[in-house]
This record gives structure tokens, C-alpha cells and sequence, in this order.
């Protein structure tokens, strides 16, 4: 009789059969050739076979063929009390209608049992659990990874466990595969595939971000010093660099905004980022996020107001407020880093706290425009939380001018659309900032229903009468206008490009030729006023 066709009737044997069984749906156990010496369970459901004919075979035979190399790793790699697992794979094919197609693989090695390996397989995944799309060479792809994330983070918050993301360079990895014969080659690429994947949390494997770097999530007590002599016996290269950033034991945003940073400073950092200090870059996130969740919270930033005036008469017309930092922050990297990190909403309601604060403080004749990231509109319930800053006063709202800033493309542009027929309906002014800076801009104009658009400062710095510059925006405010839509000039730095952008139809102007960001919102204009309009087909009044 074999081990396998043998049912244990001790009540402890029974007992532990039952518990086995309780997280998975077949157990067995391998020698160190990978030959099935025991199994036990659903073995006819799971391969077609009833578990005694399971002995004496390998267990590569239950696998699809392309579970070969990260079953040789996983044999050869796990040491006495370490357990792997669970990891998605693929069964065999057949041909059985309803025959199940992937299963959840866990294997450990029992000191006691020396060198063979208890095994168990149970069918699907884990509820809830994303599909981790692969690309063509076996590797997670970096949508797929990110997707998934936050999914494992939370799955290892529920069983306390703490992961963390690492960060492999394998430099001149690509170089190398390609002097390779490709059969070569091929056996390189999914050797490092199966490692990667192999010392995963969960079998997700590593995703390959960009050229020669990859990441992985993996349990924070995994021995750093395994994964990168694998890695480098995969790919016969130099030992590969790695850093590794701890990511706590749960889904929180914090986690999920510092491992997206990191993600895209290590894509771009350029060859030799891990080698040359790039943990320093990854403690340079978690120290950014803290800042700044530290400004929000203490509002640790001025305001500073620069006017907005009617080209034709130079009269202020509005002042737009600009956020200002530490002396030795800069403005511009701080709200993209509040961006990266998805904390822009925040900010941008502290800013509009503190502007309606001032607008009190202000003649009724005062206005200023805020800032408003696109991110945070679209985010659900910031609409209200803003609209509510101002609710106890409405007369703000017509003052309040709410400039929308994008950095990153509006891919629901009906969504906004609503939102902005909100505000306007709400009282408040709409206008569309640094318009003409991407390529959906155009899309945005015939989508987006505002009062105003802000033509993007690089066609206004250096444009001179008759250059492409001047002829883009003069088509564009022709546009404007068809549209019923005011435009404003932003970067004006001499009365000559002033003259060009009032020639050319724009209505309002802001830049240094007229004034500085100012510490209050303040301003009268300069004597002697700038020249009348010229006569101009189509002049109409605008806001205001």
C-alpha cells in the first residue's frame, strides 16, 4: 500500500489531516528531486488523477509548462522552517469541461523531514484577489503591479505581517541578454522571472519599470542577500543593487502615495540609481511626506498676491494668490510633490481657508483667484467640503475665482464638466490655467464650460509681433471669443510683449511688467496708465 492510498485513522493524525485540509485542497510531499512521495486530497479534481496515482510522479507533471523554472526555484532555494507562499499558478491543460485552470501553491520545509518539501494546492485564488497580468516575457506588468498593491499591503495588514518594496537594479542587464543566443537569452529571462516571483509576497512576481530595474513586494524579514545572488546567478551578471523602502503592514494612502514616488524617482533617476545612493532617494520620500503632510497641518505657507489687469485700461481687475514655502522650498516642487503624494487636496482647502479669510478682511471690491489642483475636484466630496468653506458667506463666492490647474490629464472630462457647472452655478468664477501646456487642451476647451482660460506663459514670455507664438495665440483668442470664453496673458515681463498680447485680442495680463507677487492684496496702477484699446472688431467687456 502507498503513503497515498492510506488514510491515517489516529485521532492526532486525523486531526492534523483536518486542519490541512481546512486551507487547502490536496496536500503532498516531494523528495529532492521532485518526485511526489505522498498525496492526499481532491487529486482528481484538481489534475485528473486520483491521489494514489500521483506517487512516483513529478510534480512538475500538475503544472503548466511555463511553471517550470519557478518550480526548480522553489525546490532548490527554500530552507529548513521556511514556508513560501501562496502562490498563483497554472495547472496543467485538459481538455475536461470545467477542469480548473489555476491554484494557489504553499510549500514548506519541515526540519524534521530533512530534505523534502510538504506541499499544498488549493483551487482559485483568495477572494478578492486581483489578476496579475504578465507581459510577454513572464514578467508582472507595472500596471498590473500597482494595481495590486494595495491589495497585498492590505492582505498582510490582516495577518500582521509588514512588507516591504524592493527596488533591484541589474545593470546592463539588456546589453547582455542581447549578445545572447536568443534560446539563451529566453533561459535567462525566465530564470529571473521564477526568482522574482518566486520571493514575492504572494507569487506576484517583479515588474520590470524600466530598463534593467525591477520591483517586487516582498515580506519585509526576507533576507535581502538571497533574492540578489539569485538574481544574479539568473542572469550571470555582476550582483545586482537593491534597496529596499519598509512599507508598514497595511493598504494606508501614506503607503500607497510613498510607493508610487518611489516607483517613479527610481524610473527616473537614471542608470546606476541603486548603486549610486538611491536608498537615500528613498528616504528622501518618506522624509517629503512627512513635510508636507506637516505644512498642511500647521498651514506653514504664505500667500503671496500678484495683480491681474485689463490690458485696455490697466486697471487691476483681480490679484491671483501664489503659494510660498520655506526660503529654501520651491513652490512649483513642492505642489508637485503634493501631487505625487496625493495629498494636493488638502492643501488646496487649506489655501482657499486662508483666502476667504482674507477676502473678509478685504473691500467688497477685492477679488482673488486660488489655485485648485484638477486631481482634487475630481475627488469624491471635495466639491462640497469647498463650496461648505464658503457657505456661511456667499457674497465670497463672486470674488473667489477658482483657477483649475493640470498636471496630469482629466480622463473623465464630463465628470468635470459637471463639477465646474457646479461652482459656476455656486457663484463662483472658472477659469482654466496654463492652458495650451498639453495636448488635450483643445478637448478641454470644447468640453470644459469656463469663464476664462489662462494661455500657458511659454507662448507669451518671448513672443514677438508676427512669430508662431503670436500667430497661436491669435487664433486661439479668436477661438476664445467664438466661445464666449475670456482669456488672460500670463508672463508678461516687458510693456512691448503687453502691447503684442492686447493687440492680439487677449483681454487680461499678469507679470512682472506690471507687478511682483505682492504680500497683500493691494495694488493700484502705475502712472502713466498704458496706452487706449485700439479699435477692434469684436472688442467686447469682460468679467468684472
Amino acid at each position: 500500500m502507498t503513503l497515498a492510498s492510506s488514510r491515517p485513522e489516529e485521532p492526532n493524525t486525523v486531526r492534523l489531516l483536518g486542519l490541512a485540509f481546512a486551507g487547502a485542497d490536496l496536500v503532498f510531499e516531494i523528495d529532492p528531486h521532485g518526485v511526489i512521495v505522498f498525496a492526499l486530497g481532491a487529486a482528481e479534481r484538481l489534475t485528473g488523477r486520483p491521489d494514489p496515482e500521483l506517487v512516483g510522479r513529478d510534480w512538475a507533471s500538475l503544472f503548466n509548462p511555463s511553471e517550470a523554472a519557478l518550480l526548480s526555484t522553489l525546490r532548490k532555494d527554500i530552507v529548513a522552517g521556511e514556508r513560501r507562499g501562496p502562490i498563483r499558478v497554472e495547472l496543467t491543460p485538459r481538455a475536461q469541461a470545467g477542469a480548473p485552470s489555476a491554484a494557489s501553491l504553499s510549500v514548506f520545509r519541515l526540519p524534521q523531514l530533512g530534505s523534502r518539501l510538504s506541499c499544498a494546492l488549493s483551487l482559485g485564488a483568495p477572494a478578492g484577489a486581483p489578476t496579475f497580468s504578465r507581459d510577454a516575457r513572464g514578467f508582472t506588468s507595472p500596471e498590473s503591479f500597482a494595481s495590486s498593491a494595495e491589495y497585498l499591503l492590505a492582505e498582510a495588514g490582516k495577518a500582521g505581517l509588514v512588507l516591504s518594496l524592493d527596488l533591484v537594479e541589474v545593470q546592463g542587464l539588456r546589453d547582455r541578454l542581447a549578445r545572447l543566443r536568443p534560446e539563451d537569452a529566453e533561459e535567462a529571462r525566465q530564470s529571473l522571472e521564477a526568482v522574482l516571483r518566486a520571493d514575492s509576497f504572494c507569487g506576484v512576481g517583479g515588474a520590470e519599470v524600466s530598463a534593467d530595474r525591477f520591483a517586487l513586494m516582498r515580506s519585509s524579514d526576507a533576507p535581502p542577500g538571497r533574492l540578489l545572488d539569485n538574481v544574479g546567478a539568473a542572469t550571470g551578471g555582476p550582483r545586482p543593487q537593491l534597496a529596499r523602502l519598509p512599507l508598514g503592514g497595511s493598504a494606508s494612502a501614506r503607503n500607497m502615495r510613498t510607493m508610487r514616488l518611489a516607483l517613479d524617482r527610481f524610473i527616473e533617476s537614471g542608470p546606476g540609481a541603486a548603486a549610486s545612493g538611491f536608498e537615500d532617494t528613498v528616504a528622501r520620500t518618506l522624509r517629503d511626506s512627512s513635510r508636507f503632510r506637516d505644512i498642511v497641518a500647521r498651514s506653514a505657507f504664505n500667500l503671496a498676491y500678484q495683480p491681474v489687469v485689463c490690458l485696455a485700461t490697466g486697471e487691476l481687475h483681480h490679484f491671483e494668490a501664489l503659494a510660498r514655502f520655506s526660503k529654501d522650498t520651491s513652490p512649483a516642487e513642492t505642489i508637485e510633490l503634493a501631487e505625487d503624494l496625493d495629498m494636493i487636496q488638502a492643501f488646496d482647502l487649506s489655501v482657499v481657508r486662508a483666502i476667504v479669510r482674507e477676502l473678509q478682511a478685504q473691500p467688497r471690491t477685492t477679488r482673488i483667484a486660488a489655485n485648485l489642483s484638477a486631481h482634487s475636484l475630481m475627488i469624491d466630496g471635495f466639491l462640497e467640503e469647498m463650496l461648505g468653506l464658503v457657505g456661511n458667506a456667499p457674497d465670497i463666492r463672486s470674488r473667489l475665482i477658482l483657477e483649475i490647474t493640470e498636471t496630469r490629464k482629466i480622463n473623465d472630462l464630463d465628470r468635470a464638466n459637471t463639477l465646474i457647472a457646479r461652482l459656476r452655478q455656486a457663484g463662483h468664477v472658472v477659469c482654466l490655467d496654463d492652458f495650451g501646456a498639453g495636448a488635450a487642451s483643445l478637448d478641454y476647451l470644447r468640453r470644459l464650460e469656463v469663464d476664462f482660460i489662462k494661455i500657458d506663459g511659454r507662448y507669451i514670455q518671448s513672443m514677438t509681433e508676427g512669430s508662431r507664438d503670436a500667430l497661436v495665440v491669435k487664433h486661439l483668442v479668436a477661438l476664445c471669443r467664438e466661445l464666449g470664453v475670456a482669456t488672460i496673458a500670463e508672463m508678461i515681463e516687458t510693456d512691448g510683449v503687453a502691447r503684442l498680447s492686447q493687440d492680439l485680442g487677449v483681454e487680461l495680463g499678469q507679470g512682472w511688467a506690471f507687478s511682483k507677487p505682492l504680500d497683500k492684496p493691494k495694488w493700484k496702477p502705475p502712472a502713466p496708465a498704458p496706452r487706449p484699446a485700439r479699435a477692434r472688431p469684436g472688442a467686447r467687456d469682460v468679467w468684472g
